[in-house]
């Protein structure tokens, strides 16, 4: 997405209280004049801090994409069905119905309409909201031709994003941001209810968690040592690889449902699932697990770190009942 010929339009600011803790939606009845010096910080700080494929998500629904209130009223808008004011109310007070959690902040909302992004084909707008929970201090200089005087100010920095949303007229995509998401999920679980878009780093970092995983899960040593070396074979023999194979070869050496247990979980914390078809760098996947497979669990909390040159072909453990172990390794050279 290119923003450099990018404009403000409008701006709305409404103050979203919590409800569990008794505190007020403030609505604003009309839009707020901007200049260029606030649209060039809204530009710079705002736009420019979420448009990212790293952050790119996709409004979703259980049954029917039109039931996602923030998709319905962005919508609404675009088709010219009703005006901005309209729309972020609607925001707002959509905003304001699941600001129930305990941990949720008041905060500034900021409705902007941008236009002028650039897909590469045509330029298209975006509404975006932008909530600010901290309020940053900051020291005002003020000069009265006598005397340069220092006065203290509070406000908002469109530099450090709290929580945002972008949401373009073509299609479900939305950017969204949440600084403070470890605390809860509410802005992109419940408010946008939106889903990850998954890129090729996100997807290669998921499918390695979840390999890192298994080989984890494996308890024999030496089938792990197994697992790790079909799995580096088969990325440093391709250019790509699916996930749908590397689910096929993880299925040698685990059940499927742990391996679909596996990716279930990468997927609740990566926020999105990924389709066997999807093709992920095969020399990216190899260094990104190279080290870490090297590393070999032999029971009793004990784990062999092996070079690379190196392969475990045995390993055996006794236990004399007097409190010593002997283990017994065989080890070969890789040819």
């Amino acid at each position: 997405m290119l923003i450099g010929e990018s404009r403000v339009e409008r701006l709305v600011v409404h103050r979203v209280g919590n409800q569990a803790r008794g505190e007020s939606l403030q609505l604003s009845d009309r839009a707020t004049s901007v200049d260029d010096e606030v649209s060039a910080l809204l530009l710079g700080g705002y736009l420019k801090g979420i448009v990212s494929d790293k952050k790119k998500y996709q409004f979703f629904h259980e049954s029917d994409l039109n039931l996602n209130e923030l998709y319905h009223y962005s919508r609404q808008f675009f088709r010219g069905e009703i005006d901005f004011l309209d729309v972020s109310h609607r925001i707002a007070r959509h905003l304001y119905a699941h600001s129930q959690h305990p941990n949720i902040s008041s905060g500034d909302v900021l409705v902007i309409l941008f236009s002028g992004l650039s897909d590469g084909d045509e330029t298209q707008r975006a509404i975006g909201v932008f909530k600010s929970e901290i309020r940053d201090d900051f020291l005002t200089l003020i000069d009265s031709g006598d005397v340069i005087d220092i006065r203290h100010a509070s406000g908002i920095n469109p530099k450090l994003i709290d929580k945002g949303a972008l949401i373009l007229d073509n299609g479900p995509i939305v950017y969204a941001v949440d600084r403070l998401g470890h605390q809860t999920k509410f802005w992109l679980d419940d408010f946008l209810k939106a889903m990850r878009v998954p890129d090729v780093g996100s997807s290669s970092r998921m499918v390695a968690k979840v390999v890192e995983q298994l080989s984890g899960e494996i308890d024999d040593p030496v089938e792990q040592v197994r697992f790790k070396d079909e799995f580096l074979s088969l990325c440093s023999a391709e250019d790509d690889v699916s996930a749908g194979q590397l689910t096929s070869m993880a299925e040698k050496f685990v059940p499927r449902e742990q391996v679909n247990q596996a990716f279930d979980s990468a997927a609740e914390s990566y926020g999105f699932t990924l389709d066997d078809d999807a093709r992920l760098p095969a020399q990216g996947m190899y260094k990104r697990l190279e080290k870490t497979l090297s590393k070999v669990g032999v029971g009793h909390g004990i784990s062999l770190l092996l070079p690379s040159d190196l392969s475990l072909e045995t390993f055996r453990s006794l236990d004399d009942g007097e409190g010593e172990m002997t283990l017994t390794l065989k080890l070969k050279k890789r040819d």
